[in-house]
């Protein structure tokens, strides 16, 4: 072995070496699980001479390129963390993941500039900070390795459809509320809590796996009083539609529609009953948890006055509007602890509540544990549900 594969030996990521023979590529060192197309390909868009360049994967995983006469070192891909604000790396589960799947390193910052000049100086390649620094800055998108990155976002070490987030889902749903589907959507695919459902491809798979979330949340529309036969309709329409589609993210886009449209409908037979003026109060307090609008500014909005919207709201609704709003908020912490790693002064701020303190003590009156206890357990909050403090009926 050359001291050059000697180094990238040393490195426990992968890399590989080739030459340059009358445009055609021949490996002479390769280390790691990438393949050699992969890398082959990666070569396309990059200068053939003297030179160093990083291909940019995603946000955090990088490979770098140098260029050394006729021969050609790909190192990586590897994760780093690397910004202009020099932020450290949030190594959530699905970027670790990432690294042990790819059997590669996560690196900080000052590490890979290290790393980078002492192979540079290896070769005989002229580079500096402001050389790496320019060459990020410039980074090349590289897609060669969307399949594999695909595999870990939808693991084969994940479930179909995580407990955490189907709950979400479905209490969404039950509560006729589509305003938290994009983010509890969002949020499960960021977990990477999805499995491969086929051996088939992504596209496949993602169709399989959004025919069993439909599937499995239609029920949440039945429970919420969504006529059998209307429902069970709706889900052979959906997943036809699913079906239809031939691009990935066109699909992942249906998948949060349709999720949508079935909340939507719940929101609809749920408010048949409560008069026009308080349908809407109801509706701006559920989509908007954190507006913290007062009486005297939403019954402003309709012409009435304070006491009557009060009286009619709690007659309508069996809670008083600043109970409503509570219920509302709490049932928006129950959603963001369960799907989300924000700390609790995060959510305190982000709903509006005077402080972390003011949350503890709401969320302990009205579910009997505090916030920490119930993301710890999550059994604690499966029963809440905000229409059992309501006195509106279905049907």
């Amino acid at each position: 072995m050359t001291l050059e594969q000697l180094y990238i030996s040393s490195l426990n990521i992968p890399a590989i070496e080739f030459k340059i023979n009358d445009q055609q590529f021949d490996v002479l060192f390769k280390k790691g699980k990438i393949l050699t197309n992969s890398y082959a390909s990666m070569l396309k868009r990059i200068p053939k001479r003297d030179s160093f360049t990083v291909l940019c994967h995603t946000q955090t995983l990088f490979t770098f390129c140098f260029i050394k006469e006729d021969l050609v070192y790909l190192i990586g891909p590897e994760v780093i963390n690397y910004n202009q604000e020099d932020k450290h790396l949030n190594l959530n589960s699905k970027i670790i993941y990432l690294s042990k799947r790819l059997n590669t390193a996560i690196l900080e910052k000052n590490n890979c500039y290290q790393q980078i000049l002492f192979f540079s100086q290896l070769i005989g390649l002229p580079i500096d900070n402001q050389t790496i620094d320019l060459a990020f800055q410039r980074a090349i998108p590289s897609r060669q390795l969307d399949d594999i990155i695909t595999a870990v976002n939808f693991n084969d070490d994940g479930v179909h459809i995580s407990y955490v987030y189907e709950r979400a889902l479905k209490a969404a749903i039950m509560l006729g509320d589509p305003s938290s589907i994009h983010s509890t959507f969002l949020a499960l695919i960021n977990s990477g809590r999805i499995g491969i459902l086929s051996d088939k491809g992504r596209l496949r798979s993602v169709k399989n796996w959004g025919i069993i979330c439909v599937s499995v949340t239609i029920r949440s529309a039945i429970n919420a009083g969504i006529d059998y036969d209307q429902a069970y309709s709706l889900n052979d329409q959906y997943v036809r539609t699913i079906e239809s589609l031939n691009a990935f993210d066109d699909v992942m886009n249906k998948i949060e529609e349709i999720l949508k449209d079935m909340a939507r409908r719940v929101q609809q037979l749920r408010n048949v009953h409560l008069s026009k003026d308080i349908r809407y109060i109801y509706q701006i307090i559920l989509d908007s948890p954190e507006a913290n609008l007062t009486v005297p500014e939403l019954s402003n909005q309709l012409g009435l006055s304070s006491h009557y919207l009060s009286t009619l709201f709690k007659k309508e609704v069996d809670v008083s509007i600043s109970r409503f709003k509570i219920l509302v908020k709490i049932n928006r912490v129950i959603q963001l602890i369960s799907t989300t790693n924000l700390p609790l002064s995060e959510i305190a701020a982000k709903l509006n509540f005077a402080d972390q303190a003011h949350l503890s003590r709401d969320f302990k009156a009205l579910v009997g544990v505090c916030p920490m206890t119930a993301r710890k357990n999550p059994h604690f909050t499966e029963g809440w549900n905000l229409y059992d403090f309501l006195g509106i009926n279905v049907g």
